[in-house]
């Protein structure tokens, strides 16, 4: 038995027939914890003999139900970026398995998630990462939950760059959404990601606070590496028109901008909250390519504007200051 504690919350690891088994006890007390971790453990052990669970709560519980308290307290103990990540990555299995019950939740119903966002387009990395964070969300790890699911393979290389018919294409088809308040949003994503290199992930978290048209700036706030969190980007003529009229757009929308609203406001279909981030585009993003005939990632966009920068004879680090950090991978390609 081990007890450790992450942020506030005690947490506790079991070791059970060579599994090793994280859970949180969701309390700030040494003494729940431990009283969880005990409680846990006969509930393993009756469960291998075959006996019903003492929880009966539990055994009802809802795929969604599961992952709003892991949600909970994934909050507590992480930083804004990787709640950002890990709620996208989340909200597109609830939508699919949300109301299914946790007894339920088969290896073939799995599989049939798996065969289901496929079809749809999206990558096996995209769904071996949405398919981790659930098995993380039910407290266990996939090899425990599935063992007979296999991951698919995932793409190693570092991504392509899209050539210049590939981007007026993308820029076209936002152009034409028949929903003009989410083209807007998407078409500054788009824009922004292509001629600043930003990730995605640092975009959706950009508040409107660290956008200074006075001395045409940009800063990043929280970022994938710490090289890269709260480095100043300049704004270009190009860039300042597209969050110039972008800016006027929001404030038509909510009113007066206010530092602490995010740029890329939440809602589905349409942006409604500026208090609170957009969580997912990948669904989105996957959408609008697919009507514009290209091939790539979101994660692309990054790499096509730091090949135009690096085309243009940039010195290496100023790209590094301008992008954040980069394999050396990255940069060689």
């Amino acid at each position: 038995m081990a007890l450790f504690k992450r942020g506030r919350i005690w947490w506790f690891e079991v070791l059970f027939h060579g599994q090793r088994i994280q859970k949180g006890s969701k309390s700030e007390s040494k003494t729940v914890a431990r009283a969880a971790e005990a409680d846990h453990r006969r509930q393993l052990e009756r469960t291998l003999a075959g006996m019903p669970m003492e929880d009966r709560g539990k055994r009802v519980q809802t795929v969604a139900a599961a992952v709003a308290g892991y949600l909970e307290d994934y909050a507590l103990t992480h930083r804004p970026q990787s709640i950002l990540f890990v709620t996208g990555r989340l909200q597109r299995v609830v939508e699919a398995l949300g109301g299914v019950m946790l007894h339920e939740r088969t290896e073939d119903r799995i599989q049939a998630y798996q065969r289901e966002r496929k079809a749809a387009g999206v990558t096996g990395r995209t769904i071996n990462a949405e398919l981790g964070e659930l098995s993380r969300a039910l407290g266990g790890t996939w090899k425990q939950l599935w063992p007979k699911v296999r991951k698919f393979e995932e793409r190693t290389d570092v991504g392509r760059v899209l050539g210049p018919e590939e981007e007026l294409r993308l820029l076209e088809a936002v152009d034409t959404q028949t929903h003009p308040n989410r083209s807007r949003t998407l078409e500054t994503f788009v824009r922004l990601a292509l001629l600043t290199g930003m990730r995605s992930g640092e975009i959706q978290s950009l508040q409107w606070g660290r956008v200074d048209f006075g001395n045409r700036t940009l800063e990043v706030g929280e970022a994938k590496t710490a090289a890269g969190a709260g480095r100043l980007i300049p704004m270009n003529a190009h860039v300042q028109a597209v969050m110039e009229q972008y800016a006027a757009w929001c404030a038509d929308e909510f009113g007066p901008l206010r530092p602490e609203w995010r740029c890329f406001p939440f809602g589905k279909p349409y942006p409604t909250n500026p208090t609170r981030p957009i969580t997912d585009i990948t669904g989105t993003w996957n959408a609008l390519r697919k009507r514009a005939k290209v091939e790539g990632r979101l994660h692309d966009l990054r790499h096509t504007c730091a090949t135009r920068v690096a085309e243009a004879g940039v010195a290496e680090i100023i790209m590094l200051a301008l992008l954040g950090q980069m394999s050396r991978r990255m940069i060689e390609r």
